[in-house]
């Protein structure tokens, strides 16, 4: 075989088949390598950074490779080689080598600009090849050359659509690979373009060559040619498959994605509508079939806005007209079936363009009915007590501040804040089922009471609002709150039970009791608790001054509790006396507190005030303390110790543990009990008879003396009296008080302090203030007295100086 082909071309094949795969190394190089960077690099900004340094690269890669084969090209033939010019051959050969590669690199990494790009990138290419390999030819074999037209013009066509065909094979490369296709013919195809880039050179030395010098015959010179004819057709032929392979790829996508289509269409759960440019409706889904036979009415063939009415027909218009203008656009819209039901649907429209023309829209459909009735009921259990049915807190506020803004001044209304007095003992006895079925009919109720446009809301529990737009005449205000406490005194009947309730209520005035919703609230519920405290079923109006004293109380009762810390506390001792010989027998220690505004305060504007809060147990506990501290400081000093009296409230004997918080203080000063003497009063006893019983019991027990202050003017019982623990009765200033002028007051006190010697109890008069009541005293053989005739309560230093004169 390789006789006959030498025979018919004289050539060494050996650097024939060399130069050959050289070419086809540097065909693969520049299909591989531009195939990879742009499948490689997906950032933009990476791709420009090293796109240039990668062509390059490539371009060096592919130059060496085709420099190769044009330098073996012209070995291989049977001609002599002049030397002198052959390093100018191999300089030019591998400058043209990497001009070209350098231009098809290029032209493979960038991304598709059309058939001129492709024409000329192809042109610059076969025009270098063809340059540098005539120059070569003429260097080499310059004593060999011999004119040949015809196979020059045959050469130059040849080269250049070679060139074209590999521009072309190496483009769809490219672009295959991109997308991740791989054609079976592609390495065929790079065997092929090696083989047809390696004969250029070839056949551009056969058209200036001698055919006798080359040992050429008859017609075989036409034999490279009409090779590289077949060449370039087979690779015009080569690129088809990578066509034809992206054809497919795109079919099968484009069958997929109508499937998808399809499913998004026909499985979408809501209903999906086509329309034409004119607004009829011309396809619709399974689901839109549904809704169809939902609202009675056939929908294809139909203008969409044909199925509305009134309003709804014409924001459909506008609707659908921005969606056939080119917008996307929502909107809910209700339709009405033809049984009479309303739907609520939420539509969704886009436009669909076909050649950048709007040909029509797509609207997706989605039945909210269910969610529009939750939202509602969400609403409406926002705005509404679950219970009633009224509106609730929430409500009553928003409506009371749209009253109140500042535009509004013009319009007075009246807002009653009521409260059901004895519910909560109906809750308690009935439980917590009746107690709601008594505050649902109590909402009826109060509704009846009222003018039609009240509004009525329940603020929680057993309260309750009414608001009374244009209402300011102040016997009307009376007759509306006259008529609501005389209907509720009425009793009516809940589950065969007859329930008697009655209403407390307090009314305050837009605007002449606050021009502000939180302000004509409180003001109104501060009314309403002064008509509890009043004895209920009853109304009230908004008091200013009454107010002011509240507010003052409550300022009182926020400095009280910071008296002990800042030292504002202090404990005066009123001496007990033996009548018989003038000397001290004890003490009882009182408190007083000196702010340091208002200055003195009597006990008897913030004792009252401290049992309310609670805070009476750390005031009781530190007198306690102190007057312990006191009187053992007297004795250090030296004088004779005598008992030390300190009240102790009802609130404060309540707690569990007071026993044995007074032992622990005691233990802790070292204290001797028979020294101390607890003072309770006999409302103690109207509480938990039991416990004061066992806690007093416990006292005596230890030593500590217990006396009944202000006896005869509280809970007085016989029994308790036989029952109590105690030591001592304190008759009550009141009575002592008018003994020389009123006989009642005389018996009463005559009476109790022969009912005391009779149980053995000793006895001290309170409030001794005139010589008369302690001759009187004297003659009933009442020996100890405590009051004013005898001393004032004095300052610790003043007490003991009292003792010594």
């Amino acid at each position: 075989m390789n006789t006959i082909l030498e025979t018919t071309i004289p050539v060494h094949w050996l650097y024939v088949c060399i130069a050959a795969l050289a070419s086809m190394v540097g065909c693969a190089v520049i299909v591989i390598g531009s195939s990879w960077s742009s499948s490689s690099w997906s950032s933009s900004s990476l791709r420009n950074q090293n796109m240039k340094k990668r062509q390059r690269i490539i371009a060096l890669i592919g130059a060496l490779a085709f420099s190769t084969s044009h330098i073996l090209i012209p070995i291989s033939m049977n001609v002599p080689i002049t030397m002198k010019y052959y390093g100018l051959h191999l300089i030019f050969t591998i400058l043209g080598c990497y001009g070209a590669v350098y231009a098809a690199s290029r032209y493979a990494f960038s991304s598709w600009r059309g058939s001129m790009q492709f024409f000329m990138t192809s042109m610059i290419v076969a025009v270098t090849i063809l340059v540098f390999d005539y120059a070569n030819t003429l260097y080499l074999f310059r004593g060999f050359l011999m004119w040949n037209p015809e196979l020059i013009w045959m050469t130059i066509p040849i080269a250049i659509s070679i060139c074209l065909a590999v521009m072309r094979l190496f483009s769809l490369s490219s672009r295959n690979r991109e997308h991740g296709l791989r054609s079976p013919t592609m390495i065929f195809g790079i065997v092929t373009s090696g083989i047809g880039l390696a004969g250029i050179p070839l056949i551009c030395a056969y058209s200036v060559l001698s055919f006798e010098q080359m040992g050429l015959t008859d017609k075989s010179y036409l034999i490279p040619y009409i090779f590289m004819i077949f060449v370039a057709t087979s690779l015009y032929a080569i690129p088809d498959s990578f066509i034809f392979v992206r054809e497919q790829k795109e079919n099968r996508e484009m069958i997929q994605r109508e499937q998808y289509y399809s499913s998004l269409y026909e499985q979408n759960p809501d209903s999906v509508i086509e329309f034409d440019i004119h607004g009829v409706i011309t396809g619709i889904n399974r689901r839109a079939e549904k809704m169809s036979k939902e609202i009675g009415k056939p929908l294809i063939g139909v203008r969409a806005t044909d199925l509305l009415e009134g309003e709804q027909k014409t924001l459909a218009q506008d609707h659908l007209e921005l969606v056939l203008s080119g917008h996307s656009s929502t909107i809910d819209l209700e339709l009405r079936s033809e049984q009479g039901r309303i739907l609520s649907i939420a539509l969704t429209s886009i436009p669909i363009f076909v050649h950048g023309k709007i040909a029509g829209a797509y609207t997706i459909a989605k039945n909210i009915t269910k969610r529009k009735r939750d939202q509602e009921t969400i609403r409406h259990l926002a705005y509404h007590d679950e219970l009633t049915g009224l509106a609730n807190r929430r409500s009553f506020e928003t409506r009371l501040s749209m009253y109140t803004m500042v535009d509004n001044h013009h319009s007075p209304f009246t807002l009653f804040f009521i409260d059901l007095d004895r519910f909560k003992r109906i809750n308690d006895l009935f439980g917590h089922a009746f107690g709601d079925a008594v505050i649902r009919h109590s909402g009826l109720v109060l509704k009846s009471c009222l003018p039609k446009n009240s509004f009525v809301a329940r603020m929680g529990g057993d309260e309750f609002t009414v608001i009374v737009p244009g209402l300011s005449d102040i016997e009307e205000i009376k007759a509306i709150a006259s008529k609501v406490i005389d209907r509720f005194v009425q009793p009516f009947h809940i589950e065969k039970h007859a329930v008697k309730l009655s209403a407390s209520i307090g009314i305050a005035r837009f605007p002449e009791d606050g021009a502000s919703a939180g302000v004509l609230t409180q003001r109104a519920d501060t009314a309403m608790y002064t008509a509890k405290e009043n004895g209920s079923s009853q109304y009230q109006f908004y008091d200013a001054v009454s107010d002011q004293s509240s507010l003052e109380q409550i300022m009182l009762e926020n400095d009280l509790e910071q008296a002990i810390d800042n030292n504002q506390l202090k404990l005066v001792y009123q001496p007990k006396f033996d009548i018989r010989t003038g000397l001290i027998i004890g003490y009882e220690a009182l408190i007083r507190w000196y702010h340091p505004i208002l200055g003195e305060i009597p006990p008897l504007s913030f004792i009252p005030l401290a049992e309310k809060s609670g805070m009476i147990i750390a005031l009781e506990q530190w007198v306690l303390r102190t007057a312990c501290l006191q009187s053992k400081q007297w004795q250090c000093e030296g004088y004779d110790a005598v008992p030390i009296a300190v009240n102790v409230s009802p609130i404060h004997l309540m707690k569990p543990d007071i026993y044995e918080t007074i032992i622990r203080t005691l233990k802790e000063l070292d204290f001797d009990p028979t020294l101390l003497e607890i003072e309770i009063t006999e409302s103690a006893m109207m509480h938990n008879e039991d416990h004061v019983i066992d806690i007093l019991g416990k006292l005596k027990e230890s030593g500590i003396s217990v006396s009944m202050d202000d006896f005869g003017t509280g809970y007085s019982s016989l029994s308790y009296l036989h029952n109590l623990p105690i030591g001592c009765l304190k008759i009550d200033r009141s009575f002592i008080r008018k003994i020389t002028i009123d006989k009642d007051s005389r018996a009463i006190a005559e009476m109790i302090i022969s009912m005391a010697k009779q149980l053995g109890l000793k006895i001290i008069a309170e409030g001794v203030e005139t010589e008369e009541q302690v001759a009187l005293l004297r003659e009933w053989k009442c020996y100890n007295v405590q009051g004013f005739y005898y001393s004032r309560p004095l300052s610790p230093e003043n007490a003991i100086h009292s003792r010594v004169s």
